[in-house]
Order: C-alpha cells, then sequence, then structure tokens
C-alpha cells in the first residue's frame, strides 16, 4: 500500500511541475511574440534559426536577446501549406 501512495504521489508532483514548467515557456513565448526580451525586458530579440518542419509539422524557432544573450528554442505550430 505505501509504494502505491508513493507512487501516486510521484506521479501528481511530476504531472504538476510539467504543467508549472510549460506555463512559464508560455509566458516567455508570448513576451517575446511581443519583441521583448523575457529576462531583461528590453525590445531586443531576434530569430537566430528557424528550421521549418513541412506542412503539418511544427516550426523549430530559436530565439536570441543582443542585450543579453538570453536563447531560447521553441517548437511553434505550423501555418499550413496552401490554404
Amino acid at each position: 500500500m505505501y509504494t502505491f501512495i508513493v507512487t501516486v504521489f510521484s506521479l501528481v508532483a511530476a504531472i504538476f511541475v510539467y504543467y508549472l514548467f510549460l506555463r512559464q515557456k508560455s509566458k516567455r513565448l508570448t513576451l517575446i511574440d511581443r519583441g521583448i526580451c523575457p529576462v531583461c525586458r528590453e525590445s531586443a530579440i531576434e530569430i537566430k534559426r528557424n528550421k521549418s518542419g513541412g506542412c503539418s509539422g511544427t516550426n523549430s524557432v530559436i530565439f536570441i536577446c543582443q542585450k543579453c544573450g538570453y536563447e531560447e528554442e521553441f517548437h511553434i505550430p505550423s501555418s499550413g501549406c496552401g490554404m
């Protein structure tokens, strides 16, 4: 019984931590979409690399801040092809 409780608690904790991670990453992407660096709050964000994943894949985009050196990769859904 103890093993089951620990396993369930660990699973719930892992899901909660992953949820917090995704929420923070979403907040950072929202700032980046507005052109603001999430670290230094300056308008110095640029796209370092943009790799297309095709019509139904995701785009792998790396953003970099020219002021503080912040760099992060995001996987953004593709807008589709020719519709």
